[in-house]
């Protein structure tokens, strides 16, 4: 009795299948609009938890997409085997974006090894076997050489998170095994406490952009024993810094050997050192994140909480300055030693320390050090710590002379920091500092004799031989019109200086009779940086009158602030003409404010200053950006 309306129902659904389809408002096959921010081009197992088309292809064409799905790990063997019956280059990438699929959902480590093993023969196959080479302009080709190097870091990942850990051993493989090797003599420092950071999973702070070499190998920051060596690091408990570096997996054979076993060795290079490796002949670039390294190795130091403090503690300058070495001394490279300006501190290098990283010349011909002092002090007892760090180091380094790059030195000096530097490149007498302050020479003072020492080993200065350019940032060469202010007077009476400083000074006042003919002094306190640097001190007069070793090559950068003209300009702490020096070599204005360090016109001309130090051509606009750079992240 029913089975009549049901045959009519089932002889109607096709017609009323047709005019559902008739009626659609939209074609099944098309496109729709999304923007461009959305591409959908851009989606593998790198970014998400899908695979990328041609993967999802391969496997529902081999009928493995459901197993996959159920247990990855149990169907990359087959999948394995699938691609080596007939090797095919396409395939060796399928089967690197499944394994590290699967190494993501299951944590896997052999899973990633596999990964790692099939990018590189997709990447560097022999031709013969895999095919044609593949294109450097297809996305598998950049999304193999991601898959290599997470796929280290990965099957190699410590047990904190985002650390790398060089074990040798033998590791299973979904349809093999790896026996694995150790090779750390590319990398050049001692490996004692070494530790390995993961730089792909830092983000970064701080830094005007991230500078990064495209290449293969896991980017690392290594934290290195700093060798204590009589600088700032050894009473400051700096005894860690970072050095830029790349694990590298270098396989003996490719997926063909996977099922016999495998062997490879994991090696380390220093990536300041080396860009590119070779292999099967060809020279292969190393991943490297230089700007990783420098965000982590400025936070480890800690420079950042010393920028008050070293203003006015500056009674701790025989514990506190000194030399520190953002990475361990190498011979044959030039030092340019960064020195930083008032109630400041090397932090604020680090984006010309990234910047200048990245250009491989610069890189490769050249080392950087910190001075780090406390800024409250002396002008004149500040920058004699900092004639005798460089001395120091370089008898203690290169008694016999025999590392000419020592003998090239380049200074570079912000604000207070240009002074010091300018101290190192001049000629002034002690006797000829006293007749201009006191109105006699150093041995009619009456002072006991280390007091007198003091004097001279502050005021007796000549150019030292082995610096051969200096570099001026934003210097009050006559001072600062700030430091006539009621607040710079006010910090002066807070700042503290060496008992050896006082005691001289309070001696000095006692002689200042204007019976003598002496001229009266107010106050008994010796005069701090901040009274060095007004535009009336004593101190600025007789060194603007000191000359210049004549051998020298002089460089000022200047900030000018919002002025279209130098004229009148002002930083907002000094006028331009008191940062002008005539007779310099280069003179370069700043559209930026006093703290011009990381402006890129700034870092750009430094740039070009080192790149001529050493012979190579100037830089051009095309130039600006040394390396691979991010947008900054915040």
């Amino acid at each position: 009795m029913h089975a009549a309306p049901q045959k009519s129902v089932c002889r109607a659904l096709p017609l009323v299948l047709l005019l559902t389809t008739a009626c659609l408002t939209q074609s099944p096959v098309g496109t729709t609009h999304v923007g461009p921010e959305r591409r959908e081009s851009e989606v593998c197992a790198l970014y998400s938890d899908q695979l990328s088309a041609s993967t999802a292809w391969f496997l529902q064409l081999i009928e493995a997409d459901e197993d996959f799905e159920a247990d990855p790990l149990a169907v990359l063997e087959d999948l394995q085997n699938y691609a080596l019956e007939e090797p095919h280059r396409g395939q060796a990438y399928s089967l690197a974006e499944l394994s590290y699929l699967a190494g993501k959902r299951t944590g896997d480590r052999g899973a990633y090894l596999l990964s790692a093993v099939a990018a590189l023969t997709f990447l560097e196959g022999d031709v013969s076997t895999w095919g044609p080479e593949p294109s450097p302009y297809r996305r598998r080709f950049r999304w193999a050489c991601e898959f290599y190097n997470r796929s280290i870091g990965m099957a190699f990942a410590g047990e904190e998170p985002g650390t790398l850990e060089l074990r040798a051993g033998s590791y299973a493989m979904p349809g093999g095994q790896m026996e694995v090797e150790l090779d750390l003599s590319p990398f050049p420092f001692d490996d004692e406490g070494l530790e390995l950071l993961l730089a792909y999973e830092r983000k970064l702070r701080g830094l005007q952009y991230r500078v990064r070499d495209a290449g293969l190998g896991a980017p690392l920051i290594a934290v290195v024993q700093r060798k204590m060596d009589s600088t700032a690091a050894d009473t400051q408990g700096l005894n860690q810094t970072t050095v830029s570096a790349t694990a590298f997996l270098r396989l003996d054979g490719d997926l063909l050997q996977v099922p016999e076993g495998l062997t490879a060795t994991l090696e380390l290079h220093s990536t300041y050192d080396a860009k590119t490796i070779e292999l099967n002949g060809h020279q292969i670039p190393l991943e490297a994140d230089q700007s990783a390294t420098v965000a982590y190795g400025t936070e480890l130091a800690g420079y950042w909480k010393h920028d008050l403090s070293g203003l006015l503690e500056g009674g701790l300058a025989s514990q506190q300055n000194g030399l520190v070495l953002p990475r361990p001394f190498e011979p044959g490279r030039i030092p340019v030693v960064l020195v930083h300006g008032t109630a400041s501190s090397p932090t604020y290098w680090a984006d010309l320390l990234n910047t200048l990283g990245g250009d491989p010349a610069i890189r490769a011909r050249y080392q950087f050090w910190l001075f780090f002092y406390n800024s409250g002090n002396p002008i004149a007892y500040t920058a004699g710590s900092l004639r005798k760090e460089l001395t120091d180091f370089v008898e203690r380094h290169d008694p016999d002379s025999l590392d000419p790059a020592l003998q090239r030195m380049v200074l570079v000096g912000h604000s207070q920091g240009g002074l010091l530097v300018r101290m190192m490149g001049v000629t002034i007498s002690a006797d000829q500092a006293a007749i201009n302050a006191l109105g006699r020479p150093v041995s009619e003072l009456g002072l006991e004799p280390d007091q007198e020492e003091l004097l001279r080993f502050l005021f007796d200065v000549e150019p030292l031989p082995f610096v051969e350019s200096l570099v001026f940032i934003a210097t009050p060469h006559r001072g600062s019109y700030l430091a006539e202010s009621w607040l710079a007077r006010m910090l002066s009476k807070m700042i503290t200086v060496p008992g050896e400083v006082v005691e001289v000074t309070a001696d000095l006042v006692q002689l200042q009779q204007p019976e003598q003919g002496m001229p009266d002094v107010n106050e008994p306190r010796l005069n701090t940086s901040l009274d060095n640097m007004n535009p009336d001190s004593k101190f600025l007069r007789l060194l603007r009158n000191a000359p210049f070793d004549p051998r020298l090559s002089l460089h000022s950068i200047i900030a000018i602030g919002d002025a279209t003209e130098p004229e009148g300009a002002t930083d907002g702490v000094i006028a331009y003409e008191s940062a002008h020096l005539p007779g310099v070599a280069s003179e370069v204005l700043v559209p930026a404010k006093h703290s011009c360090q990381s402006h890129p016109r700034t870092m750009m001309e430094i740039r070009r200053i080192l790149r001529t130090h050493i012979g190579l051509d100037a830089i051009t606009p095309s130039d600006e950006l040394p390396s691979e750079d991010s947008p900054p992240e915040h």
